[in-house]
């Protein structure tokens, strides 16, 4: 907890001065034994945390410099930066103090106080990453797989459709009891407002769920230490053994507000100061994410940061970078998006590295069939431009083709569990909708995920998580498809 200038100068007994202040950033004298990410309080109770040891001056990060002039004296700590953690921050909205944002009152319970620069676990308390994460997007779970523990970036164009990936990756997670921690950089106030009107719009989503928000309208000292708070909430509940999910919306941003502070702290650009240290950082802080092996069995932290492109280019400095931090990446493609896909989801240009580990022999031979077969859908479709004659074949791989587009494109109110994926593609491969209009197969889609989610296709659900081979629920879907034809019409 902090304490007062007073208190802190009469147990640490060091004691300094500003010399000049530069926006968010002060020069300090006389702090000889002050060392870097170390707290230091002003007379006037303002926080700021030092970032350089420079010859004869200390600089200082202030997070407030409402009242701050020359020759304020400021007294160090000796701790670093920590903010106060409970049970009770799920279903609130906080600032990077872990203070309450709104409006809701105080936050209670048992606080504990955890540093934002908290170690990576070592590599001998690591664990393999196993266990599926379900987002409830069938092109993702289907087709570029998570795991818990996994780092994977998402990538994309402004209004893409990155952020409502998310909130509908959060809400299939915390129906399960994971805890979600949103972490919002450098956004609109009406932005960071939409993501919890959204989250409370899904019952009991949001009481597992805790929104960390820095918006644009704050210092850029806060909207930097954002993702840094975020983490120490994360590892507060993965210490008391619950999976938990943190999303960084975006790191680009991040980064553009740390080298305002680079600017301003007038370093020379090179590895040590930004665009190097943007590096260090990211990848210090995503390294803490992973599963870990505790006295209560292997718990993890998934982290989704997400980076934002220009124009579908994903070469940028920032981007890449990111890219070689992760386990992967879900490419959200602009020219989709124009092309009316939703989500806009380009699964041949994204990758994970790790979540395939997780699928069994089933999702992974059906993942493939479903890769070749919209290769070869994007292959005829080129023929087809030039207006000749299409062979039959060729006009059944672009029927199948444009029926499994369908299939995957979803809305945001819609979630698919990993079941009833394998159930539509099982009847898409085994040809229910062989002949059928585009529209009508739109109407049977809309109608089968509704009888599923009241429980009248339980029978069926059973008997596919039984099946080990794609030929097996071909076979099992032909077998129901008078069944489901049934339960469509009833």
């Amino acid at each position: 907890m902090i304490k007062t200038y007073d208190e802190y100068l009469n147990s640490v007994g060091e004691i300094g001065y500003i010399d000049s202040i530069v926006h968010s950033i002060a020069y300090v004298t006389g702090l000889p034994g002050a060392r870097t990410r170390e707290v230091v309080v002003a007379q006037g109770g303002q926080i700021g945390i030092v970032q350089a040891l420079l010859p004869g001056y200390v600089e200082v990060l202030m997070l407030s410099t409402a009242g701050l002039k020359n020759e304020t004296p400021i007294a160090r700590t000796g701790e670093s930066f920590k903010i106060a953690v409970s049970k009770e921050i799920l279903g609130r909205v906080v600032n990077p103090f872990g203070a309450p944002i709104d409006g809701a009152g105080p936050i209670g319970g048992e606080k504990e106080f955890r540093s934002i620069d908290e170690p990576a676990p070592a590599l001998h308390t690591r664990a393999r990453i196993d266990q599926p994460l379900e987002t409830g997007v069938q092109v993702v779970d289907l087709l570029v797989p998570l795991g818990y523990g996994q780092r994977e970036l998402v990538i994309g164009d402004r209004k893409t459709g990155k952020s409502i990936f998310l909130l509908q990756t959060v809400v299939a997670q915390a129906s399960k009891g994971v805890v979600c921690i949103y972490v919002s950089i450098g956004k609109r106030q009406s932005d960071i407002k939409s993501v919890e009107e959204y989250l409370k719009s899904w019952s009991g989503a949001f009481s597992n769920c805790t929104i960390v928000a820095a918006s644009s309208s704050d210092p850029a000292s806060m909207i930097y230490l954002a993702p840094f708070a975020g983490f120490s909430i994360a590892e507060y509940f993965r210490d008391r053994g619950k999976n938990v999910l943190i999303i960084f919306d975006d790191l680009t941003n991040h980064a553009k507000f740390y080298r305002e502070l680079s600017l301003l702290s007038k370093r020379t650009p090179g590895r040590s100061s930004y665009p190097g240290d943007i590096f260090n950082l990211h990848a210090s802080m995503l390294e803490r994410a992973g599963q870990i092996k505790t006295e209560r069995g292997k718990v993890s932290i998934t982290a989704l940061p997400v980076a934002e492109s220009l124009e579908g280019d994903i070469t940028g400095y920032i981007q890449t970078n990111l890219m070689s931090i992760t386990d992967g990446h879900i490419f959200f493609d602009p020219e989709k998006f124009r092309e009316g896909a939703r989500p806009a989801i380009n699964h041949a240009l994204s990758v994970s590295r790790v979540g395939n580990q997780t699928k069994s022999p089933l999702e992974k031979e059906l993942a493939q069939r479903i890769r070749e077969a919209l290769a070869r859908y994007e292959k005829d479709k080129e023929i087809a431009r030039f207006g000749v004659d299409l062979p039959e074949s060729t006009k059944a791989e672009i029927d199948t083709g444009e029926k499994i587009e369908l299939v995957l494109n979803q809305d945001t109110e819609t979630l698919v569990p990993a079941t009833l994926s394998l159930m539509l593609m099982g009847l898409l491969l085994g040809d229910f909708w062989k002949g059928k209009r585009v529209e009508q197969v739109k109407v049977d889609l809309i109608k089968i995920t509704q009888k599923y989610q009241q429980g009248k296709l339980a029978s069926l659900h059973d008997s596919i998580t039984q099946i080990t081979k794609v030929d097996d629920l071909i076979k099992q879907m032909k077998v129901y498809s008078d069944k489901i034809t049934q339960v469509l019409y009833e």
